[in-house]
């Protein structure tokens, strides 16, 4: 790649980093209404959140991903884990309960170089197992591909451990890709998606 193809992916994330919500195109579309769930969604940067929220990420996070981490390289360190959940510039898209206003999921990302070219990575996406198996996993999903690619970003990607089968074939069938420069011989690949398949849908 060039430096100037370089310079240019760092202006793409640089500019998308500096919007004070990259969901205000898609606000018509930050609720979820459908198989008994009233849901509705909010951006915010970390920096913004507040503590009883962090705990409440945090909370959801640990529940779903302890005993996984445990179980893998990885292991479960929650200084490391907290230090990245609410860096800078993670950007979290939140997801309540329209009644009681209680988180029931969230999504980290952040727009960053990665290969050398622009990406929305999508850190995490945890789901309350209540809401689970209700089509807002994927409603979510196309959610984040259709903001990456307004955006501009060459690839949507992220990181899956391979022991989490279900997970893999969910992305799968989102026609996620093994990304080229996902180690072989690591416990995990590297995922991706390099156009919009995904269309968004009011509910």
């Amino acid at each position: 790649m060039s430096n100037n193809q370089l310079d240019k992916s760092i202006k793409a994330v640089k500019m998308a980093n500096g919007l004070k919500d990259p969901t205000e195109p898609f606000s018509s579309y930050m609720n979820y209404s459908k198989n008994n769930l009233d849901i509705t969604m909010h951006f915010k940067k970390a920096p913004a959140l507040t503590s009883l929220v962090k705990k409440d990420i945090f909370s959801l996070f640990k529940d779903n991903m302890m005993e996984t981490y445990k179980k893998c390289p990885w292991e479960w360190n929650e200084k490391e884990k907290r230090a990245e959940l609410f860096h800078k510039d993670a950007r979290y898209i939140l997801v309540c309960n329209s009644t009681n206003k209680s988180l029931v999921a969230f999504v980290h990302f952040r727009f960053d170089i990665e290969d050398l070219i622009e990406v929305l990575y999508l850190y995490e996406i945890q789901l309350e197992k209540k809401v689970r198996g209700k089509g807002l996993g994927r409603y979510l999903m196309s959610l984040m591909e259709n903001i990456a690619f307004h955006y501009n970003m060459k690839r949507i990607a992220l990181t899956v451990l391979k022991s989490e089968i279900n997970v893999i074939n969910f992305y799968f069938s989102l026609q996620y890709e093994i990304e080229s420069y996902s180690p072989e011989d690591a416990f995990y690949y590297i995922l991706s998606k390099k156009s919009k398949t995904l269309e968004l849908v009011n509910n």
